[in-house]
């Protein structure tokens, strides 16, 4: 097991958090002491063996206690210095720092790294970043390239062109705009009625009027159609406003509700062999992303509707390259779906033990890829998998490659011309 040293007053280190790292320039905070401890050990010499001891003071890591005596790997305390063990919960989980190790570089410890924000985009060659130092125009972006992992940074215009032209793309197999007839609360896809508003749906508010109706077409296979009707209040909202949504499936003369699926839909994707998929990306909210809010659905041959969800019994199925303009299909030339399982119970929200990256097939079938990587899953337009993980890291994830960047190093690297 491998230790850390650290002061007796490992609490130091929650204040430390709180005290810069909610700052801008938190990456380059002045040091918690300006020089390093003094000790005197001239006089003492290691000998064949020595004695430690379980730190017996309180210890915090982020405002959380630990029970020194219930630790399986202690904080051991030796000459007055601490040492903390570098387990996967201390390191990782609770200092976010990355351990690696090879044979050739022995261990690596990096934390702290975040000049490389989310991720924007990609084209043929490269994966496109929003950069911490984007007050300094010309480091508006970063730019990775896929082959070489060569980072270079873009401009401000060529930030705002990049987001232009990915805001300005429909996703295909989006859907479209379609009208719909109202008859007094009925709503009609030509002859067919489709819904019948309730009370709650045309309530108007006094200050801001009218629920907005918004309806969209999705092409399924076998000239099935899938409908989806949004009502939404026009007001002032602290995050998203979503609305209320209905879902629709229209084949064969027949209108069936969708009710799994009352919320906004990304993709409606036909397969090859008549199938088709159902998907909704997880929505983002005023707190991070929605539990539960990433959903799959097949519509099989017969028109009968599975909730991939409920089949695998997890909260969220989220399936990659959902929400990427530049990929044309998210699905393979079978069908088959990369997803990511979070491992959240659909009924209790507990932890399971199926968190991974799966393909899955029009059969229903999955098989697990990989486990569960912590970080952010991104599918470019040529269904290449990347993961982006903090302190600058990237993986690709079909060639095992992890590309890392320092703050440091990136930002010595020339900002781009404004021209």
């Amino acid at each position: 097991m491998v230790f850390l040293i650290l002061s007796p007053l490992i609490h130091i280190l929650d204040e430390f958090r709180k005290k810069y790292c909610s700052t801008r320039n938190r990456n380059y905070p002045p040091p918690i002491q300006a020089s390093p401890v003094e000790q005197d050990l001239s006089k003492e010499r290691n000998s064949s063996s020595h004695t430690v001891h379980l730190a017996d003071f309180p210890i915090q890591i982020s405002g959380t206690e630990i029970d020194n005596s219930e630790e399986p790997f202690p904080f051991l305390t030796y000459r007055d210095i601490t040492y903390i063990p570098l387990t996967w919960r201390f390191a990782h989980e609770m200092l976010h720092l990355d351990l690696a190790w090879n044979e050739q570089d022995g261990l690596g410890i990096i934390g702290g790294q975040n000049v490389i924000q989310g991720i924007i985009g990609d084209d043929d060659q490269a994966l496109y970043f929003y950069s911490l130092l984007g007050a300094d125009p010309a480091k508006a972006m970063v730019k990775n390239d896929k082959s070489t992992h060569h980072a270079e940074w873009q401009n401000r215009k060529a930030l705002d062109a990049f987001t232009s032209s990915l805001t300005a793309s429909v996703y295909p197999m989006g859907g479209k705009p379609v009208q719909l007839t109202r008859k007094d609360r009925d709503l009609y896809y030509g002859d067919l009625k489709v819904y019948m508003l309730t009370d709650s749906d045309v309530w108007e508010s006094a200050a801001w009027g009218a629920p907005v109706h918004t309806y969209t077409q999705f092409e399924a296979a076998n000239h099935a159609v899938i409908l989806s009707i949004n009502l939404t209040l026009p007001i002032a909202t602290i995050g998203p406003n979503y609305g209320t949504t209905y879902t629709f499936l229209i084949r064969d003369g027949k209108v069936t509700q969708l009710n799994d699926f009352n919320q906004k839909l990304d993709r409606v994707i036909p397969n090859p062999d008549g199938t088709t998929w159902i998907a909704s990306a997880m929505l983002p909210s005023r707190k991070g992303l929605m539990a539960g809010s990433a959903r799959l659905a097949l519509l099989d041959q017969d028109g009968v509707v599975h909730y991939v969800n409920k089949q695998l019994g997890e909260l969220d199925v989220q399936v990659l390259g959902l929400t990427n303009p530049s990929l044309a299909n998210p699905s393979a030339e079978d069908g088959s779906l990369y997803i990511v399982l979070n491992g959240k119970n659909l009924h209790d929200f507990e932890q399971n033990d199926k968190g991974g990256f799966y393909v899955i097939n029009t059969k229903l079938e999955t098989k697990r890829v990989s486990g569960l990587a912590e970080g952010t899953y991104y599918m470019d337009k040529a269904r290449k998998v990347f993961i982006q993980r903090a302190n600058n890291t990237i993986i690709d994830q079909a060639k095992d490659e992890v590309w890392h960047w320092y703050d440091a190093d990136l930002a010595r690297l020339k900002g781009a011309s404004e021209e």
